[in-house]
């Protein structure tokens, strides 16, 4: 017949189109999925429900075959609006056998107005994140973010100002005594290695003696005898030391002095005893 003789080259055409169509489908599987197969990603949101301006943490898990890619070059972009990012953004990567882990943090926050719906819920989308490596690129989705209110049905219905009149209780980064003391230890140390420390004995007796020839020598006097009297009078006696160390330049020495005279727990007498012998070595080194 006559159809006989060109059926048969249509059929072997036939063949070989769908032989050409066959290794096509298998090339183009091999360079679309097979490529991306060297880089996965997954995005992660903690807590799945945080307070309104509250702290929440993002991350991109992107796992990555050294073999195939450099887990250094894999490149991650992120638009996380509404929420502002607070400090820097933090990456770790964690080897597991054919497998490294490529871990983007970022720590966020939310003030905006999407995210504030009083007395209830606000639910936020972020564009999707876009990983690349090389020519390649990834799109990775965000799982919904959940906002929660901080203010309740009732505080809508009955809006107050809540304040407290209680004043903050007093603190000190270091405990002025403790400061005193060790400014003591030092300043004794510091006069011994100048080799001028003389040890001096105070005596109660009741000879005649000189009085004292300047408002420093009558100061340091009136510590010496208000050292076993009330912490008022140790209190004055130590505060009129320190104006009489300023005006006779032993400035280093005055806010020492002013310093333990108005401490929280007030001076001891062993702590004024102390200071007049400081004060008493530095007045000889000065002669």
């Amino acid at each position: 017949m006559k159809w006989a003789s060109w059926l048969a080259p249509l059929a072997a055409l036939g063949v070989v189109a769908a032989v050409v169509a066959m290794g096509s489908a298998r090339s183009g599987a091999a360079s679309g999925p097979a490529a991306h197969a060297a880089v996965s990603a997954k995005a992660v949101i903690r807590p799945h429900v945080a307070l309104f301006g509250g702290t929440v943490r993002a991350e991109l898990r992107i796992a990555v075959d050294p073999r195939r890619v450099n887990p250094r070059r894999v490149r991650a972009t992120a638009q996380l609006a509404p929420f502002s990012q607070l400090g820097p953004v933090r990456i770790r990567r964690e080897s597991s056998g054919r497998v490294t882990l490529v871990r983007i943090s970022y720590r966020l926050q939310c003030l905006a107005a999407a995210c504030s719906r009083p007395a209830g819920q606000a639910s936020v989308t972020l564009r999707p994140a876009v990983v690349r490596w090389g020519a390649h690129r990834l799109v990775v989705a965000w799982p919904r973010a959940t906002i929660a209110s901080r203010v309740t049905a009732r505080d809508l219905a009955h809006p107050s100002l809540r304040y407290t009149t209680d004043a903050p209780g007093h603190g000190y980064r270091a405990n002025p005594v403790v400061v005193g003391w060790t400014a003591i230890s030092g300043a004794a140390v510091l006069v011994l290695a100048l080799g001028a420390f003389v040890p001096l004995k105070l005596r109660h007796d009741d000879a005649l003696v000189e009085p004292p020839s300047s408002d420093l020598e009558r100061a340091l006097a009136r510590v010496v005898e208000a050292a076993e009297g009330s912490q008022a009078d140790r209190r004055g006696a130590i505060g009129d030391l320190a104006q009489a160390l300023e005006r006779e330049g032993f400035g280093e020495l005055a806010p020492l002095a002013r310093r333990i005279a108005w401490s929280s727990d007030g001076p001891s007498p062993a702590l004024a005893s102390e200071l007049a012998l400081l004060v008493r070595a530095a007045l000889e080194v000065a002669r």
